[in-house]
């Protein structure tokens, strides 16, 4: 082997693509293979690093090497925690990994960015933020009393008895309830855009509490919009425009756990006057929830009560480690009440 032989750079064999276009073939491949809510998450780390790369002038993605990746990861430091930045890199990672089926990046760089992804204590990858029995059952008696069967009563039930993850709930359609049964069937429809988050694999059928066949029988009967979506099907929950998106469910669960939503501000704020109350910053207010801790609280909740973790894993489409790992939270009293012994009402 010459001595030019071994100064060749192993990037000389790479076919040029602008980031940006790589990023495009990459989210098509994405949205092909996981649910709309994951891959929306995917697509906004990675247009991060896209924009970044746009604007330190690197065009071609053959050009991004290990040094780029380390000024990336500075870039961002000081906008995020440690958690969000190990799901950046992890994410960028892939979209590297797929650059390299694509023979526009060199292999190398995908190992390297492995030496930037920051590691994380077990308290670091596993978020505290969920929600209590308590508040959840002051929220339904605020609904039940004020706002009957309205859309949000019914969702942010369905959130709870199910304890099901954004994507389940925004895929059900009429047919999926049955009030005779007392049963809500979980399907996943890639072909018209309502993917479960494990496709076939998380299917599943729930028997539901009586209150819950009750408030979405009324609430179908009295306050549901009759839409339908634009593959022909007739979503559950549905808006003006039809099936709700991943933002209207988040945004109702903000509001519902807002405290003002039932009477005073625990902040100091006049609930009148409130920013948080506006449209688009509900999630601001800092006793606001997303969907995610409601699943959470709901685990937490059926281990409290004594459910065995394969019924609750198979209810709620979770392996049984990762609802150790991410999922299960009991306080010291719940942890305490659990080892002295199962408790026996597990309904709503």
């Amino acid at each position: 082997m010459d001595s030019q032989e071994l100064r060749r750079d192993p990037r000389d064999d790479l076919r040029p693509i602008t980031p940006r276009k790589a990023f495009e073939e990459w989210l098509g491949y994405v949205r092909s293979n996981t649910s709309g809510d994951t891959a929306n998450s995917y697509e906004r780390r990675v247009e991060l690093f896209v924009s970044w790369c746009e604007s330190e002038g690197m065009l071609n993605l053959n050009n991004v090497d290990g040094r780029d990746i380390k000024e990336y990861r500075d870039y961002r430091d000081p906008a995020v925690n440690r958690t969000t930045m190990k799901n950046e890199l992890r994410t960028v990672r892939q979209f590297l990994e797929y650059g390299v089926a694509l023979e526009a990046v060199e292999p190398a760089l995908v190992e390297k960015i492995g030496h930037h992804i920051p590691s994380l204590t077990k308290g670091e990858e596993s978020s505290d933020l969920t929600i209590s029995r308590e508040r959840v059952m002051a929220i339904l008696a605020h609904l039940d009393k004020y706002r009957y069967a309205t859309r949000d009563h019914a969702l942010f039930l369905t959130l709870w008895d199910t304890g099901a993850r954004i994507s389940g709930v925004q895929a059900l359609d009429v047919d999926d309830f049955d009030a005779e049964d007392g049963t809500v069937t979980f399907v996943s429809r890639p072909e018209s855009e309502t993917r479960l988050k494990n496709g076939q694999n998380g299917e599943r059928m729930n028997v539901l509490d009586e209150k819950t066949v009750d408030v979405l029988r009324d609430y179908i009967r009295e306050h549901r919009k009759k839409r339908t979506d634009e593959f022909g099907r007739e979503p559950l929950f549905t808006t003006k425009f039809g099936r709700p998106t991943s933002s209207t469910i988040r945004r109702t669960t903000y509001t519902l756990t807002q405290p003002c939503s039932r009477g005073g501000c625990p902040h100091g704020e006049e609930p009148e006057a409130c920013l948080y109350r506006e449209h688009g910053h509900e999630s601001k207010c800092p006793s606001s929830l997303s969907p995610h801790p409601i699943r959470t609280g709901r685990i937490t909740d059926l281990r409290n009560r004594g459910v065995r973790i394969a019924h609750v894993a198979g209810r709620v489409d979770a392996m049984p480690d990762t609802i150790r790992a991410y999922y299960d939270k009991p306080d010291l009293g719940e942890d305490l009440a659990r080892r002295r012994g199962p408790i026996a009402n597990t309904g709503l």
